[in-house]
């Protein structure tokens, strides 16, 4: 099974991708912040991380960096506040099926 990192601080969104997500056979590992993030690419093995424009602390740009430098195989997927959820989750199952990088 596929696994996702989500990053987004605001838990309605977060559970609502994740939802989605789930729905369309991944597995999903919420975090909470950027550090949560860095935390779970540690600990686990992702093909797609989707994450929010509003961090606190940091931005989605340096996460984004910072991943690509723990994780250069993970696809980072920045989820604006206007993207619709089936539009994200398509991208991630283009991404998982090898038709498209993010």
């Amino acid at each position: 099974m596929s696994s996702i990192l989500v990053v987004n601080e605001i838990s309605t969104e977060r559970e609502e991708l994740t939802r989605a997500l789930e729905a369309e056979g991944f597995t999903v590992v919420q975090a909470v912040s950027a550090t949560d993030a860095v935390r779970e690419i540690w600990g686990g093995s992702f093909i797609v991380a989707v994450i929010s424009t509003l961090l606190t602390g940091t931005t989605n740009t340096a996460l984004v960096k910072q991943l690509g430098q723990m994780a250069p195989e993970i696809e980072c997927i920045v989820q604006g506040k206007n993207d619709e959820i089936p539009a994200l989750v398509r991208k991630a199952i283009k991404i998982r099926d090898g038709e498209a990088a993010a």
